[in-house]
């Protein structure tokens, strides 16, 4: 079981803000298929560097943003972040809209 997240539309230049999600007053808790994509979402979006006990978890999205880090390295420590949170049967999917990089998390299906 887990708490319901949200985030704010991800822009570049800005860490993007999760906070849990409120209906009608009440944080809902989610399990099953919603928790699984959930924390593949989560996984693929969090930017390295932006939990202070680990450091080295998440994807490093500035450096990839900052042209440190190629497309390719991108993509790897996008697969590793999901590997690390136990979402192997989650994968990143890219697109390109106006010039604009879209990432997505699918799921592999059975």
């Amino acid at each position: 079981m887990d708490l319901k997240m949200k985030a704010e539309v991800i822009e570049n230049g800005k860490f993007p803000v999760w906070d849990v999600k409120v209906e009608n007053g009440i944080v809902p808790i989610i399990s099953g298929d919603e928790e699984d994509m959930q924390t593949a979402t989560l996984a693929g979006f969090l930017e390295r560097n932006s939990i202070p006990l680990l450091p080295e978890a998440g994807v490093p999205w500035t450096d990839y943003i900052n042209g440190e880090i190629t497309f390719g390295e991108l993509d790897a420590d996008v697969r590793d972040s999901l590997s690390a949170a136990a979402k192997d049967n989650f994968y990143p999917d890219y697109e390109l809209i106006d010039d604009k990089l879209i990432m997505t998390i699918g799921k592999v299906e059975d």
